[in-house]
């Protein structure tokens, strides 16, 4: 048996999601994965390194930018969600 389309109220078919919905949930992986790895990263320098202290610089800008990329994809998935 095959599905049929969705329809809208007006009987046409309803378009998928916008390809800008799609840019932004990549955008918010790729955010994700930017502060999973410099995570790892940190973890790894920190208990690699017995006699030499880890220290590390984080640019604001850089917390700001890939921040509110991960909170704008995760707004948008949250908002698309309630919407069904």
């Amino acid at each position: 048996m095959s599905r049929l389309p969705k329809r809208s109220a007006s009987g046409e078919p309803r378009g998928g999601t916008p390809i800008l919905v799609w840019i932004v949930y990549a955008l918010g992986i790729l955010a994700a994965a930017v502060f999973a790895f410099s995570g790892l990263f940190l973890l790894g320098a920190y208990l690699a390194s017995e006699d030499v202290p880890v220290t590390f610089d984080v640019s604001p800008l850089a917390l700001v930018l890939w921040g509110g990329l991960l909170a704008l994809a995760l707004g948008t998935f949250l908002v698309r969600r309630r919407r069904r």
